[in-house]
């Protein structure tokens, strides 16, 4: 009973420490832009110094939130170590999220200073109740096997080369591209790991390379992108392209929730329907067509 009772406090404490770190992180953004008179509802002008601090800090705040959720859900699942590693990551960047302002010349309210030192310590709670019940580990073989660590490595880099060379300048700022076709391929082919570690390398690696100021913002975008159509590989054909839709539809809301601080809403709602309609919708329509092609040709991939 008591070891019952550590797994349902292990999890509810950084579900309940990620929830507060991530809508904090959302409340620093706009109480930053009030204090300079600044409004969402119109264009937003801003330095590129409190641009970076703006997408960090939500960037930083989401990732701290989904990795405590992640955290939790593993727990239930009985991976306690992976659980525990989800949360001192999360713990970690929940932290970021403190220390962030200050990094920036930067004060916010005192409150938000405590609620987010709150969401820190409840995080790492959860993570030492994790660790207290490791001998009741179940055993889920190793994290990526051999031949998804190459598939990773393969497709990383063809994801990077199509972002890089289909590239198309945006308007609003930024660029588009069906690169994302990569991601959600691996995802439907390999599974959640590869097509999560796909999503993140690949445009990590191709926005490192082009210079993209705010490449963070990728790692939770494209990250959830492969992450999500990949629970359901092998499932039937409804249900991989309702997943691939949720895939793209966190991606472009990711970056339309960063956009909308960066460049006020008008100019994020352009920059959205772009990423959700034309950058994801593309991608999704020849990924499906593709993934059933290579699965009638190597049916050991279904």
């Amino acid at each position: 009973m008591a070891e019952e009772t550590g797994v349902e406090l292990g999890c509810f404490l950084p579900t309940l420490g990620g929830l507060a770190v991530g809508a904090l992180s959302i409340y620093d953004v706009f109480y930053t832009l009030s204090m300079l008179g600044q409004s969402i509802f119109g264009d937003v002008v801003i330095s590129s110094v409190l641009k970076e601090f703006l997408s960090l800090q939500i960037s930083v705040g989401l990732s701290s939130t989904i990795l405590a959720l992640l955290g939790s859900f593993l727990l239930l699942r009985g991976r306690f170590r992976m659980g525990v590693v989800s949360n001192l990551l999360s713990a970690c960047t929940a932290l970021a999220t403190v220390v962030n302002p200050m990094r920036y010349g930067l004060q916010l309210p005192i409150a938000a200073v405590i609620g987010g030192a709150a969401g820190v310590v409840l995080i790492s709670a959860g993570a030492v109740l994790g660790f207290t019940l490791r001998h009741r580990e179940v055993s889920g073989g190793p994290l990526l096997r051999s031949i998804e660590v190459a598939t990773t490595a393969v497709f990383s880099a063809l994801y990077a080369a199509m972002i890089l060379m289909l590239v198309i300048p945006s308007p609003t700022g930024g660029y588009t591209h069906i690169g994302d076709t990569i991601v959600f391929l691996s995802a439907l082919l390999f599974g959640y790991k590869v097509g999560g570690l796909v999503g993140i390398l690949g445009s990590v690696t191709a926005d490192l390379y082009t210079a993209y100021p705010r490449w963070y913002v990728s790692i939770l975008a494209h990250g959830l992108e492969g992450l999500i159509p990949g629970l359901v590989r092998g499932r039937p054909l409804a249900m991989q392209v309702l997943a691939c839709l949720a895939g793209g539809f966190l991606m472009a809301s990711t970056y339309f929730l960063v956009n909308i601080f960066l460049k006020g809403y008008p100019l994020a709602l352009l920059s959205y329907a772009r990423d959700l309609f034309i950058q994801s919708g593309v991608s999704i329509a020849i990924a499906i067509v593709v993934s059933n092609i290579v699965k009638k040709a190597l049916p050991e991939l279904r």
